[in-house]
C-alpha cells in the first residue's frame, strides 16, 4: 500500500512505500532519499521505526525552516 511505513531488511532502514513495480517497491525517506527494494525484503514498520520516520521528518522540516531564515 502506497504511503505505508515499512522496514527494508536489506538496507536496514525504515521508509515509506512510494510506488510498486512488479516485485520491486520504491521507498522514500523523509529527507527525500529514495531507493528500490524487492518486496520480499520489506516488512511493516514497528511502532519504534514509525516513530523514527516521524522524528526524521520533524528534523528535516526544522532544517528547512532554519535554512530559509538564514
Amino acid at each position: 500500500m502506497v504511503g505505508m511505513a515499512v522496514y527494508d531488511s536489506h538496507l536496514e532502514l525504515p521508509g515509506v512505500i512510494d510506488a510498486f513495480y512488479g516485485a520491486v517497491v520504491k521507498l522514500i525517506r523523509p529527507a527525500g532519499f529514495t531507493w528500490e527494494s524487492r518486496r520480499v525484503s520489506i516488512r511493516p514498520a514497528t511502532e519504534y521505526e514509525r516513530n523514527q520516520l516521524k522524528a526524521l521528518a520533524k528534523h528535516h522540516r526544522s532544517q528547512l525552516i532554519r535554512d530559509e531564515s538564514e
